[in-house]
């Protein structure tokens, strides 16, 4: 199994990577996608990356964060220019396979939506001009998000709508366009309405993930999460999806190769 959205890097870990990653490795997890959502949390996943042979980074800056690049009209600030510049740089490193979490955030706004599309459409042209998928962060903003994307451009390499929380729509505009889901605890939580979307998706639309410390699969609400739990993210998709758990892995990690393509990745 893959962990495809995971952040070690964050302090609800204590320090503890290395335990949460051995303890992953003896659950079956082979790989982890270590997400950046600002300049300092991008460089900690590359510093991950560089220490775990198979942890992967992203960079990118979260919609939370949209005003290190943009100003509450929507327009790029030389600041901005600067922390994007650094972006591309990191993004160079042999161990990044994505941009992001990047994308649009209308539940908690704590940035202005001028900003947010400005940074969003900002780093999907970094993604393009770096040849990179993406990484998508979305919340209560699934129409904006999806006609947004039209409207700027699809980024070449696409990528991944991350904590998949959209409707029949968004799976469909997913499937048309050759993006894929983002499967996590949340499909496991009994009021979720995510399992009627993994079911009309299709097993080779997901990626499985975890976005731990956040969002932990039932029976393990209320505590933090672990890339250990993925494997109860798998065993609830191939329920719904009526096949064996081994069939989902195979199928999610080879869809997670061909969308990210780790094994460009340089071995530290």
């Amino acid at each position: 199994m893959i962990d495809s959205h995971v952040h070690l890097n964050r302090h609800e870990f204590g320090g503890e990577a290395g335990a949460v990653v051995e303890r992953a490795r003896a659950a079956g997890v082979t790989g982890f996608l270590n997400v950046g959502y600002d300049l300092d949390t991008s460089q900690a996943s590359i510093d991950l990356a560089e220490r775990f042979p198979d942890v992967w980074a992203t960079v990118g800056v979260h919609p939370h964060d949209a005003l290190l690049l943009a100003d509450d009209q929507g327009r790029l600030t030389p600041e901005g220019g600067a922390r994007l510049a650094r972006l591309e740089e990191m993004s160079r490193h042999p161990r990044v396979l994505a941009i992001g979490e990047v994308g649009l955030d209308f539940f908690r706004d704590l940035s202005p939506r001028p900003a947010q599309r400005a940074a969003l459409a900002a780093q999907l042209e970094l993604a393009a001009r770096r040849d990179l998928p993406v990484v998508f962060h979305v919340r209560d903003a699934w129409d904006p998000m999806l006609d947004f994307v039209d409207e700027v451009g699809l980024p070449p390499r696409r990528g991944v709508l991350h904590a998949f929380s959209g409707d029949a729509r968004a799976v469909d505009w997913a499937l048309e366009r050759g993006f894929k889901l983002g499967i996590g605890g949340v499909v496991t939580y009994r009021q979720s309405t995510l399992p009627a979307m993994v079911a009309r998706a299709g097993c080779d639309a997901l990626v499985l993930e975890t976005d731990a410390p956040w969002l932990p699969p039932v029976p393990h609400r209320g505590q933090r999460n672990e890339p250990a739990h993925v494997r109860l993210v798998l065993d609830t998709v191939a329920g719904i999806l009526q096949m064996e758990p081994g069939e989902v892995e195979r199928r999610t990690d080879a869809t997670f190769a061909a969308l990210f393509q780790p094994g460009k990745a340089v071995t530290p």
